[in-house]
């Protein structure tokens, strides 16, 4: 064990996460030929085939499947410990950020956010990804760096902070008939409501319940852009969290947004990454840059 490498315990993390050899050489940026070998080395020091073939398929023997999620946790201490140490200078680092959240969040950082990694943080390049996109693992897989976004199902070992808390309002499409009407409950339900896939009315009053009742919810989209769309060209109303109105009003879209005597909900927006990157220096430096950007178009 003198000379132990301890680059094959981040080879075996990626290949037990994805049983694939293709999948972890395109995660570490390494060849797949270069991973073969390097699964050669862990089979004869696990004593033990680590993955074996079913079909087209890698499979993880028991063995494998035993050492999971401790191999897991120990890669992410020692990340976490080089992490820590390392010291970010954004003028002059090179490095990379994937951000996930929905179309609606990534156009309000869109709005300056290129600009801005131009002036501080030159030779830094920043993917953005639809969150859609992933499943719930996909802060724990490690493919994506941060996380910006309304509340989700999480893995334990993900860290969430709240950087911004939305009221809800109503929109309409410009000229709507209830814009000259009191907007009260009786009123409203005059109307059909759509909604944006799950949303969730929190901390409403009791009576919001009624736009997502069976006679007045008259469809469901998948994204707040989509919803806006169907408003556009219908009778239609939508709740929607206030921070959307900022890609309305950019966009020069005919829609209206009004208020109600009774709460229409609140939406919380999160930052979520994993706990590895707590004491990053780079990752702190992009969670302050993200929150600032979002702030500052939305207030």
């Amino acid at each position: 064990m003198n000379n132990f490498d301890f680059n094959l315990l981040i080879i075996l993390n990626a290949l037990l996460e994805d049983n694939s050899v293709n999948l972890a050489a395109k995660k570490l940026n390494v060849t797949a030929p270069a991973i073969s070998k390097s699964l050669n080395k862990i089979r004869i020091l696990f004593n033990d085939q680590i993955l074996v073939r079913s079909g087209t398929k890698l499979i993880p023997t028991p063995k494998a499947i035993s050492l999971k999620e401790n191999i897991k946790e120990l890669v992410n201490r020692i990340e976490s410990i080089f992490n820590s140490n390392v010291v970010f200078e954004p003028k002059i680092t090179t490095i990379s950020f994937i951000i996930a959240s929905n179309n609606a969040i990534l156009f309000i950082l869109n709005t300056v956010l290129f600009q801005e990694i131009k002036d501080k943080a030159p030779n830094a390049l920043i993917h953005l990804v639809n969150d859609s996109d992933y499943d719930d693992n996909f802060l724990r897989n490690h493919t994506i760096d941060l996380y910006i976004g309304e509340m989700r199902a999480l893995n334990p070992e993900i860290t969430i902070r709240t950087i911004y808390v939305s009221k809800c309002c109503i929109i309409s499409r410009n000229h709507h008939p209830i814009l000259s009407q009191t907007k009260n409950m009786d009123n409203l339900l005059k109307y059909q409501f759509i909604k944006t896939k799950h949303e969730q009315l929190t901390n409403s009053d009791e009576c919001s319940k009624y736009f997502w009742s069976e006679r007045n919810l008259i469809g469901i989209t998948p994204e707040y852009i989509t919803t806006i769309n169907a408003i556009i060209h219908s009778d239609a109303l939508a709740i929607i969290p206030e921070f959307i109105l900022t890609m309305i009003q950019k966009l020069n879209m005919p829609v209206t947004h009004f208020n109600t005597d009774f709460n229409l909900g609140k939406k919380s927006i999160i930052q979520a990454w994993h706990s590895k990157h707590n004491h990053s220096s780079s990752h702190k430096w992009l969670r302050e840059f993200t929150k600032d950007i979002f702030l500052s178009k939305i207030i």
